[in-house]
């Protein structure tokens, strides 16, 4: 049921508050200004004497005809509101260097100069110290802080808001910029269909019995004493597992409440099927778990070492999923090497889901690289094992590792095979396949004892030697042995949906680390409509449609040798519940000693649920009206939990939800509420709303003595995460990333995947700067990198971490890395793609960094008339720059882009040499990147900090600052210089500040 009425008025009442997102106050009779004598005396002499001196000397290259450089003066008056104080600062600057006018004009005399010089400076003065009036705040919350705000309220994983437009960019980079968020009826109708979805979705039936799908996938070679008869087919370039090597079963999971277990349909009518990779088409019927759950692999054959994959009597033995290239009509469509799926004709349509991962690391041995010397007997512990083509059993003197040579001819003339053949060798009862391509095939630990020995090959001539030879400890070979056991393979799961070219598939929560080499459950949880999805037409007759996929992995990170990962069964249950009802259900309909359909329970459950909605104790007004929408409801429907759930819906569209809003009695500076600074707080380092804890200390009026460590404890939660994902992305542009179409063929290393991690990089790094409280020159200089393996591996330093996917400090002495200018996701995002761009990175150098932006471009700047693609960068620099209206820019732009130069467009150090000596905008001469960062981190780390305060408190206020704020800001950045600009002491600083307490 909805209530039309109710959408109206809400509606109104956030239009009315917001005008293109800037808040509107009734003005009080103390809220009209009254001027100083110092602006009535500085309005007679801007008009007597500046604007007449402006007027003859200026107007004409800077006027609306001819704005030369962008710069137009004829726009300034009086008033000096702050968005003219950079440039009146610019025009003294000008003046008292005698740069303006230009030479060849005519000159002011020095008097004149002097009366606008003084002019300037005591404008300056008084717009400075000149009070801003205050009248609260109103802040839409972002997409992003409303989706973490719906999922925290309610307990509710599945993301409702793609419906939502992504928010406007301020100008200072943040989607958070009250200025910027403009709020639309269409809008509103969105939240209003995400609250009743997202309520829907929430609230059951208690009585009801839930039903529960669930299917379970074991793997292992001939474990099915029962085989599907038939041949299964599903599309090219999918390779089905034998029947014999899995089973699909239906389980009843054990549960506290009463559930129907959702058995999945196996009768079939197909008009359109398949033979091979050939189209039939003929009504058939089919009738079997098996034409309902597919177990296969995809993608192209062959492996670099070893093979992809293979069934064993324990299970599925996986080698790490290697990306494929990029290319459209190649193995790219087809996914990476190794690529298990499960692939399955019916999910749930919605709700939380459970996949079960039983898996472990296998006992591996090392396959060799070709190359390899064959050992026979290099020592006393040697085996040689005769016609291992038959089982033999060898007797292992001493446990160690060992070299496994394999030879087809006489122990006395082994020589290497002239071409690869397929071969698998058991020993014990582990099993080692590859390709022969020399005697030296494997190195692996081995036990005392018997051990069995059977090789199997399908060569022309058979396997007539298996030679062990145990290694020395000392041996290069045991030592790279030792490395490789040491690795730890990662399972990861996805989920998506089959395509005639390929998978859509998108990965399930994190891959985890599989240490064991005993069994263990790996568990993935997810909501399934948060991953893509087959839509179809019911009862479509073809084959294949409508196939949804589950993939587990063994996922690759930066392809040295690694153990393989042992795939026991693969179980799916969804919907997914703990209890019944489900906690998001529990969450509103909250315990309570009235009885639950009367109308002081009713008041109960929707003041409690306004009361964490709202984020601070609701008015008895508030609860007035709500409950006078629940007596409407339950008048007209007769159902209580409706009736409830049409007043939650107007919670989550009211502007107390959807905004945060700062009440403001006066223009004169009020301190925060308790709950305005929770909420404020909250948003600023989680992105989401204030907890439990958050709110008490704010209801108990604490929150103000509590906050450095309030402060601190946000910042070690998990959920600082979000914030660090949030700011960093929007400070540092990391967007861009998103964006660029790297050459493949120049930059192949330049994956999908590597740019995914190449993207989590400054995120990560800057997290654990401030976490760790350390320095701000590590923003531009430091001798340690933050990576995982995959980044790790493009920086050439895949030895120096174990840790997977997993972000760890990593020292270097590389003067080529360190710090944010140097990180290749950021780099190959300020790029086009092929070549570097030496204009984005020195513009995004001096705005997000040095925080000295250059002047916007003058519009229509016309293109260069001549060829230049054979000149070198300098000369195509100095080319466009000297074209009118372009130089200004460029002087600001182009010394702090050219020491980038290094860098290629993948944002790794170019092979050759490249001239990156640049003369900065003070005069300080840098031969490279590695001097300009130090220059940075020494000589201008005063601006590098202050850029970085001056963008958090932009974004923790969710405004663009005054100039009176900037200035404050810029003094009391100073106070930490003493201690080295640290990084959680900055984020204090915002936090502690007027600007932030104040409203």
């Amino acid at each position: 049921m909805r209530f039309f009425p109710i959408r109206s008025m809400i509606l109104t009442l956030i239009l009315l508050i917001t005008v293109n997102g800037a808040p509107i106050c009734a003005q009080s009779p103390t809220d009209v200004a009254t001027h100083k004598i110092d602006d009535a005396v500085l309005a007679s002499q801007f008009r007597k004497t500046v604007a007449p001196l402006l007027k003859k000397f200026c107007i004409d290259c800077h006027g609306a005809d001819h704005a030369e450089s962008g710069i137009r003066i004829d726009v300034l008056d009086d008033s000096l509101p702050d968005r003219h104080l950079r440039l009146w600062m610019g025009i003294r600057k000008q003046i008292a260097e005698l740069a303006m006018p230009p030479e060849d004009e005519t000159q002011p005399t020095p008097q004149q100069r002097e009366q606008l010089l003084q002019w300037i400076d005591q404008a300056l003065h008084v717009a400075r110290t000149r009070p801003t009036e205050n009248h609260g705040s109103v802040r839409r919350l972002t997409v992003s802080q409303y989706r973490n705000t719906l999922r925290d309220l309610l307990g509710l994983e599945e993301d409702l808001t793609d419906v939502l437009p992504p928010d406007a960019v301020s100008k200072d980079g943040f989607t958070n910029n009250s200025q910027a968020m403009v709020l639309s009826p269409l809008q509103v109708e969105a939240y209003f269909s995400i609250a009743e979805q997202a309520l829907d979705r929430c609230i059951v039936d208690p009585d009801s019995r839930p039903a529960i799908q669930t299917f379970r996938v074991d793997l292992g070679r001939n474990i099915n004493p029962e085989p599907f008869p038939e041949k299964l087919i599903l599309g090219a370039n999918n390779h089905l597992l034998p029947n014999a090597d899995f089973i699909v079963s239906q389980p009843v999971p054990s549960k506290t409440f009463d559930f129907h277990p959702s058995q999945m349909r196996t009768k079939y009518r197909f008009h359109e099927g398949y033979q091979g990779n050939a189209t039939v088409r003929g009504w058939r019927d089919y009738d079997s778990i098996y034409h309902a759950v597919f177990a296969c692999m995809r993608g192209k054959k062959g492996y670099p070492k070893g093979n992809a994959y293979e069934t064993v009597p324990g299970g599925l033995l996986l080698r790490p999923a290697i990306p494929s290239a990029e290319l459209f009509g190649t193995e790219s469509t087809y996914g990476p090497h190794a690529n298990f799926k499960i692939s399955v004709r019916e999910l749930p349509t919605h709700g939380n889901f459970r996949i079960t991962v039983r898996a472990a690391k296998y006992n591996d041995g090392l396959l060799l690289d070709r190359g390899q010397e064959a050992k026979l007997k290099a020592n006393a512990d040697a085996v040689t094992v005769q016609n291992p083509t038959e089982p033999q059993i060898a007797e292992i003197v001493s446990a160690g590792i060992y070299q496994v040579s394999v030879h087809v001819d006489s122990v006395e003339d082994a020589p290497e095979p002239k071409k690869p053949r397929p071969l698998l060798i058991q020993l014990g009862d582990r099993e080692f396949s590859g390709s022969l391509q020399q005697p030296a095939f494997l190195v692996v630990r081995l036990p005392a004892g018997p051990l069995k020995v059977h090789v199997q090959d399908g060569g022309p001539t058979p396997v007539t030697t298996v030679a062990l030879t145990r290694l020395p400890e000392t041996a290069n070979l045991a030592d790279r042995f030792l490395t490789f056991e040491r690795r730890q393979p990662r399972v990861g799961v996805h989920i998506g949906l089959r395509r005639d070219c390929g998978s859509t598939l998108s990965q399930v929560e994190m891959p985890q680390t599989v240490a064991s080499s005993q069994l263990s459950d790996f568990i993935f949880r997810g909501d399934i409509n948060n991953f893509a999805s087959p839509d179809v037409q019911k009862d479509n007759d073809n084959y294949l449609a409508g196939i949804r996929e589950i993939g587990v992995r063994s996922e690759y990170t930066d392809g040295r040798d690694m153990p393989r990962l042992l795939i026991r069964s693969v179980e799916f249950e969804g919907p997914y519940y703990e209890t019944w009802p489900p906690k998001t259900h529990h969450s509103i309909f909250i315990e309570s000693d009235h009885n639950h359909e009367s109308e002081e329970y009713a008041r109960d459950v929707i003041g409690s649920f306004a009361e964490r909605a709202f984020r601070r104790p609701v008015t008895a007004a508030e609860l007035t009206s709500l409950l006078d929408v629940w007596r409407d409801s339950l008048t007209a429907t007769g159902d209580f939990r409706q009736s409830i759930r049409d007043a939650l819906v107007v919670v989550l569209t009211s502007p107390q939800f959807l905004f945060l809003i700062e009440h403001s009695h006066t223009p004169e500076p009020e301190d925060l509420s308790d709950d305005e600074l929770a909420s404020k707080l909250s948003y600023f380092l989680w992105n989401t709303r204030p907890d439990d804890r958050l709110l008490s200390l704010a209801a108990k009026g604490q929150l103000r003595e509590s906050l450095a460590a309030e402060t601190k404890r946000l910042i070690e939660d998990p959920r600082f995460e979000q914030f660090a994902a949030e700011f960093t992305s929007q400070w540092l542009s990391l967007d861009k990333l998103d964006v660029v179409e790297s050459d493949r063929d120049l930059y192949p290393r330049l994956t999908r995947e590597t740019k995914r991690e190449l993207r989590r990089e400054p995120v990560r790094y800057l997290q654990h700067l401030i976490r760790n409280n350390l320095p701000a020159h590590n923003l531009v200089q430091s001798d340690f990198l933050l990576a995982n393996e995959v980044v790790a591996a493009y920086y050439d330093m895949a030895d120096r971490t174990e840790n997977g996917f997993e972000f760890v400090r990593l020292p270097h002495d590389n003067p080529s890395l360190g710090g944010l200018l140097t990180q290749a996701g950021i780099l190959a995002g300020l790029s086009d793609g092929r070549e570097s761009n030496p204009v984005k990175r020195g513009a995004w150098l001096a705005r997000r960094i040095i925080a000295e932006p250059p002047a916007d471009p003058p519009p229509n700047v016309p293109a260069l008339d001549e060829d230049t693609t054979a000149l070198s960068l300098r000369e195509r620099l100095e080319r466009h720059r000297n074209q009118k209206g372009c130089v200004k820019c460029h002087e600001g732009i182009d010394p702090w882009g050219v020491p980038f130069e290094q860098f290629d467009a993948g944002g790794r150090l170019k092979n050759l040499p490249v001239d990156a000596t640049s003369t900065l905008p003070d005069g300080t001469k840098v031969s490279d990147l590695q001097e300009l960062r130090h220059y940075l981190a020494s000589d201008r780390i005063d601006q590098v900090a202050f850029s970085f305060l001056k963008h958090l408190a932009s974004y923790a206020v969710g405004d663009t600052l005054t100039y009176n704020e900037v200035e404050m800001l810029r003094a009391r950045g100073l106070q930490l210089k003493s201690r080295g600009y640290r990084m959680q002491d900055m984020v204090r600083l915002v936090v502690e500040s007027e600007l932030f307490l104040k409203k």
